[in-house]
């Protein structure tokens, strides 16, 4: 009988705490926003004609080795004849692979502000794409062309903000820096140098501002308010070879587990049993939080009572969503194998790739630790080939990261704003030698639709979304006092 008074006991208390969680869920109210900002938008077309010229310009990653560097010497020269003021008024240093820096010298060097992006794109197939990919053809009040979001568009407007702010005759009160590397698409130096170059001129920006998040509506399932979303954080990356040897032979008589059987079965285990740590950090717990206020029904019920139901959303969400675990967790794919070369022999050698983007929660070592334990297993061996801890994270209670979460408030008044874990990799992670604030974020409105378009066909960007974001870095460097 005890018994059973103990377990009505416990189901009385989970019904009560259901209940104080529905009841606070109701209590909260969908926060008031502002609509947005009455944008002046009658610039719009010549921004999108400035624009066309940058995107016009093939800059494919430029590599030491080819030294492709005559496209970035033409888009350098193309943004002198754009942005005459700009390439007159501030100090231009310039760096091997074409990777630039200008300073705005300001009032004081206090607290210095550092704008910066890339210039580099990735490839794009003609054939794939509705109009040519470096025509930046303009169609119904939209520009396309690789670039136009990753990430051309932003290193216009800073460079934008920066000429009418000068042709105005404006002196900002804190210096002010435009870093452009050539070479962030494939991980290469450009960012390194300018890191260097500001060591040594004892530079320590106030506020670093990269690509990263943006303004992005229906960002989550129910969330029916746009999300401006700051990258606090980069994931780590890492390759680990995993190579399984035989003696070979035809393929006529094959033994049991050869290499790529064992391979298959390693692989089958890591998939259908997740080996590495899950954990909600604070970071994306407040993205959560931050959401539930404009989410609604059992999303809002969930994500906006984390004290009841965090561990059950840390153990659904990577079930889930593949975006539920890259946040939660390291993840793992397999992206290259290979084997024999001949259809009718087993390869006395074969190996496939897992690449990682690590989590803070477990670095480089610990996940290949576990990865080379699961592989031994099957007499597989485990090597690094490549890899990059996560950056540091960001303080979401700094000067930095709440002076640029103010002017995002301003400029975009009717979005939520939150932290965010970026899951990919930027040139920004190179710049906490230098500064406690680099944040990831572009000042621009979309979805997820449009969202996709980054390294894929079609991409475009629509042409208010320059003037924004135009705006965006303005404010951002006249309130920087």
């Amino acid at each position: 009988m005890n018994v059973v008074y103990i377990l009505l006991g416990l189901l009385g208390v989970v019904v009560l705490l259901l209940l104080i969680a529905l009841i606070r869920t109701l209590f909260i109210k969908k926060p008031i926003l502002n609509k947005p900002l009455e944008t002046d938008f009658h610039n719009a077309k010549a921004y999108a004609l400035k624009f066309q010229e940058m995107v016009k310009v093939k800059t494919i990653s430029y590599d030491e080795a080819l030294d492709n560097k005559e496209p970035f010497i033409e888009l350098k020269n193309v943004m002198r004849s754009l942005f005459p003021a700009v390439f007159s008024k501030m100090e231009v240093t310039e760096f091997r692979g074409e990777s630039l820096i200008l300073k705005w010298t300001g009032k004081s060097s206090k607290k210095p502000l550092l704008l910066m992006s890339h210039i580099d794109v990735v490839p794009a197939i003609d054939s794939a794409w509705d109009y040519e990919p470096f025509s930046g053809t303009i169609v119904d009040e939209e520009i396309f062309g690789r670039g136009t979001l990753d990430t051309k568009s932003t290193v216009f407007s800073f460079y934008q903000a920066c000429e009418e702010l000068i042709k105005s005759g404006y002196i900002p009160e804190n210096d002010v820096y435009l870093a452009s590397s050539t070479d962030e698409e494939t991980s290469g130096f450009g960012a390194n140098l300018t890191v260097e170059w500001l060591k040594e001129n004892n530079v320590r920006p106030f506020l670093v501002v990269d690509e990263g998040g943006t303004v992005l509506s229906n960002a989550l399932p129910s969330l029916s308010i746009p999300m401006a979303v700051v990258g606090i954080l980069e994931k780590g990356y890492v390759d680990i070879k995993l190579t399984a040897k035989s003696h070979g032979g035809h393929s006529s008589t094959p033994p049991k587990n050869t290499p790529i059987a064992r391979l298959a079965k390693m692989i089958c285990e890591i998939e259908n049993h997740f080996p590495l740590k899950t954990k909600m950090i604070k970071e994306v717990e407040t993205l959560f939080k931050t959401a539930a206020l404009g989410m609604k029904g059992v999303n809002k019920y969930l994500f906006s009572n984390m004290w009841l139901f965090k561990g059950l959303l840390t153990r659904l969400l990577p079930k889930l969503s593949p975006f539920g675990r890259a946040l939660l967790s390291t993840t793992i794919a397999f992206t290259v194998m290979k084997g024999s070369d001949a259809h009718n022999v087993i390869p006395a050698e074969a190996y496939v790739i897992a690449n990682l983007r690590t989590h803070p929660i477990q670095n480089v070592e610990e996940s290949f630790k576990v990865i080379e334990t699961i592989a031994k297993k099957y007499d597989i061996h485990a090597e690094i080939t490549s890899k990059r801890e996560a950056s540091s994270i960001v303080d979401i209670n700094g000067d930095g990261y709440k002076y640029l979460e103010s002017i995002i408030k301003k400029v975009f008044p009717d979005a939520l704003v939150t932290p965010y874990v970026m899951l990919g990799g930027t040139d920004c992670r190179f710049y906490s030698e230098v500064t406690e604030a680099n944040l990831r974020f572009s000042p621009v409105r979309m979805d997820n639709e449009e969202l996709k378009k980054m390294h894929g066909n079609n991409e475009s960007i629509k042409i208010n979304a320059l003037v924004e974001a135009t705006n965006f870095y303005q404010e951002l460097i006249k309130n920087n006092r």
